[in-house]
């Protein structure tokens, strides 16, 4: 019954200061939702593990050359498995996909063109069947695995699916077997088929993904790859001159580039919830100081020291329901935010969901301030003769209250101006990026992804009248103003693309060495046109550069620079060392440069061949409309299963929703600390505010004297004032210093921004000087408008001034 009593106390006393509790509670609700979400965040990006036994082992092995990053090639591979001692399996496989007829409307499915051993490596396990045998790597063969998915919603999860044929691309294939659910990898693939040996020894274009020998470091796996090389080098110069080999943790080849923006955000919600701690702490020792004249009548009458303490902790705990339950309402909300604010290709099992954990470690942080800065100052009062509290509950604030309330406040400033000066610097970058040329118009772009099957179209001269045709249907749809083709489009994210080596005529074995990796693009005519490509030198491709004519190619600015520093225009290269069989291609033109994998950073090194003269399957068609969204698909749709009624589209999205995936680390990063910066700013005001009207209450006695003696509402005003500017420049001092720092850390993060820029600042300063202001407004106008009498007897209206400043 007692506890009840308190409980009914502390809900009354909710009744009679709701602006004390609206603001208490929401402080502590928007400290503990961005608290949350932010750490749901960090949880599904780079702490949950990976749903593969003993994840920590898989690495994914990279070639670069020139600085460039590229893929291994089948001799590599074979090696690596053969005679690697860091590696207890090495898997290779490159990205494609099917269109599924036979049954059903016809479907694009993703698919992991792959070596038997890529199960081995994930430890997958296999619901029905079982993987492909070791001989039929690298060989044609007509076998398959299917993911428990793709099996579920294609075949509807038949029993006796191994075994069955399956039409693909218009062949048959047979199934070998059915993965759990949840083994799928890579993310987003619907079916498995062994690789096969289309591109030869000398082909770069697998991905490869190994499992470490238990025990072996990814140290010693850098070693080891760079003794093979080494040796590669000397027996393969043709195919590995000035290429090395990178293994990478397999958590980082989705997030490792987003790791510096998740612990940014961490480090940035840490100060709003350092803020919100503070705010409360300082409301609440407000509240506990108005209440130390309500706990001296009570000692007075005969209240035990236990009951006035067990009174303020059920106070403390009622706020911290209110707050906790409103901050989980704001975390789930963050989270969903954040779903639909990173448009990046992470795998279904990087997931953003509510961690409770999380919630409840936060929730207990902010329960024991409040309790301390609840339950400390009823403890206190509650040891003083009751004589002692009321007058000490009459007079003035003790100095360490009030150094320590200030404190609080000037930390506050600190750390809000911290905040305000990285959003300042991220917004900026933002901008800057925005402002970034991609190098071609990205507005009102909308792409789409087709597969020809190669059972029906496997020769040039079978592609061409499809694609002829294709690009014609897709003129004709109402609102279309150009359209494009490239087999490897810009911002497609596209992992299996070809890429060889690069071989100059002419050229020395030394000069080839520092031949880079190129970014292979087989376009069709037009194409710079309807992208807004520029055309630096000579000519595009034109419907006359077909198979019999002369092969040519065009070459983006940067990569005709690197290549030919004094003209590139007439000169010959092919695609292939030079004892290849591969043709010669002149370049008869140069192209603006492009972005092709971000904004960020360098432009691509492109190199462009007409699908007219060499064999393309997939593709992209690029249209330039205003129309989006699914009326635009099923135009397009229609337009291209008018040429063939089995070909599905894929890959469906705008230009600009594929710009937002490739940066959603820097574009979320930048919204977040611009919304902590916000959070901050008002916390901290509320923090000036609530300080400040405590001030002039304590203070009405002095300033009622002040006033008496001749002051002028003025004077009051500059009293107070004077009180907030103090505040405002030891916090600022802080808050410069902690800036410089915090641009320090940030700095690789920036594009196109100093990380010290004094302007940037001198911006945040001026915000927070705002905010004090504003803050310290309505408690200086009030000061001036005391009336002397009524403040120097400091009677009922003084209670009525204490929860005019709480609210």
């Amino acid at each position: 019954m007692t506890l009840l009593n308190d409980l009914h106390f502390a809900v009354r006393g909710i009744r009679r200061q709701p602006g004390f509790t609206a603001l208490a509670a929401l402080t502590l609700a928007l400290g503990l939702g961005a608290t949350v979400a932010v750490a749901s965040l960090i949880q599904a990006l780079l702490l949950r593990p990976l749903p593969f036994p003993e994840a920590d082992r898989l690495v994914r092995i990279m070639a670069y050359k020139g600085a460039e990053p590229g893929h291994i090639a089948q001799r590599e591979i074979e090696e690596l498995q053969r005679e690697s001692r860091a590696f207890e399996s090495v898997a290779a496989y490159y990205l494609s996909q099917y269109n599924v007829t036979g049954e059903g409307a016809p479907e694009a499915a993703p698919c992991a063109i792959n070596t038997h051993q890529l199960f081995s490596v994930l430890g997958a396990r296999f619901a029905l069947g079982a993987t492909f045998s070791a001989d039929e790597d690298f060989r044609r063969q007509y076998r398959v695995v299917l993911t428990h998915g793709f099996w579920q919603r294609r075949f509807g999860s038949d029993p006796d699916i191994v075994g069955r044929s399956i039409v693909l691309d218009g062949g048959s294939y047979v199934v070998d077997g059915v993965l759990e659910a949840g083994d799928a990898f890579p993310p987003g693939v619907e079916l498995y088929r062994q690789v096969t040996e289309y591109h030869g020894l000398d082909g770069r274009r697998h991905s490869v993904l190994a499992r470490l020998r238990p025990g072996a470091s990814l140290a010693q796996a850098q070693q080891e790859l760079a003794q093979f090389g080494s040796v590669w080098q000397e027996r393969f110069p043709e195919l590995n001159r000035g290429v090395h080999f990178e293994a990478v943790p397999l958590r980082d080849s989705w997030v490792g580039a987003a790791r510096p923006y998740v612990w940014l955000l961490a480090g940035a919600v840490i100060f709003v919830l350092l803020i919100a701690i503070a705010n409360t702490a300082h409301l609440l020792l407000a509240r506990a100081r108005e209440r130390q004249q309500d706990m001296a009548v009570r000692l007075s009458l005969g209240a035990g020291r236990f009951d006035l303490v067990r009174q303020s902790l059920v106070d403390s705990l009622v706020l911290a329901v209110l707050g906790g339950g409103l901050g989980l309402v704001l975390a789930a909300a963050g989270i969903r935010w954040f779903d639909d604010l990173v448009h990046a290709s992470l795998p279904a099992w990087m997931d953003f969901r509510l961690d409770l954990s999380v919630f409840a470690a936060a929730a207990a942080l902010v329960l024991v301030t409040g309790v301390l800065a609840g339950a400390a100052p009823a403890l206190r009062s509650s040891h003083a003769a009751p004589g002692h509290s009321l007058r000490r509950a009459r007079g003035s604030a003790g100095a360490s209250s009030t150094k320590l309330r200030g404190g609080l406040v000037t930390g506050e400033i600190a750390l809000a101006l911290m905040l305000v000066a990285g959003a300042g610097l991220m917004i900026r970058s933002a901008i800057a990026l925005d402002r970034q040329d991609l190098g071609f118009d990205s507005e009102d772009l909308f792409t789409v992804r087709v597969d020809p099957p190669y059972w029906s179209y496997n020769t040039i001269e079978q592609l061409t009248p499809f694609y002829e045709q294709a690009l014609e249907n897709l003129r004709q749809i109402p609102g279309v103003l150009a359209v494009a083709a490239n087999q490897n489009l810009p911002l497609a994210g596209l992992d299996g693309h070809t890429q060889r080596i690069l071989t100059l005529q002419g050229q020395s074995a030394q000069e080839q060495e520092a031949n880079p990796f190129v970014h292979l693009q087989s376009v069709g005519p037009g194409y710079f046109d309807a992208m807004g490509i520029p055309l630096r030198r000579g000519r595009a491709f034109t419907t006359g550069d077909r198979q019999e004519t002369r092969p040519v190619v065009v070459l983006s600015q940067r990569l005709a620079d690197r290549l030919w520093p004094r003209g590139a225009m007439g000169q010959r290269l092919k695609l292939g060392p030079p004892d290849s069989e591969a043709p010669w291609l002149t370049v008869v033109g140069i192209a603006g440069n492009v972005h092709s994998e971000r904004r960020s950073g360098s432009p691509s090194l492109d190199l462009y061949v007409s699908h007219l003269q060499h064999f393309t399957g997939d593709t992209f068609f690029a249209l330039r409309t205003s129309l989006e969204g699914a009326e635009m698909r099923r135009r397009v749709g229609a337009a291209i299963q008018a040429v063939d009624p089995d070909l599905p589209l894929f890959d469906v999205a705008s230009m600009n929703e594929r710009l937002t995936r490739v940066e959603w680390q820097r574009q979320t990063t930048s919204q977040l600390f611009s919304v902590f910066g916000a959070l901050a700013l008002a916390l901290a005001a509320c923090g000036i505010y609530s300080i400040m009207s405590y001030h002039v209450t304590l203070r009405r006695p002095e300033l009622g004297i002040r006033q008496a003696l001749g002051a002028r509402p003025w004077d009051l005003l500059t009293v107070v004032f004077r009180q907030g500017v103090r505040f405002l420049v030891q916090g600022a001092v802080l808050g410069i210093l902690g800036g410089l720092a915090l641009g320090q850390l940030v700095e690789s993060l920036l594009f196109g921004v100093e990380a010290t820029d004094p302007a940037n600042l001198a911006v945040a300063c001026l915000v927070l000087a705002v905010a004090v202001f504003l803050a310290s407004l309505l408690p200086a106008l009030r000061a001036a408008r005391l009336d002397p009498v009524t403040a120097i007897r400091g009677d009922g209206s003084s209670r009525r001034l204490t929860r005019g400043a709480e609210r």
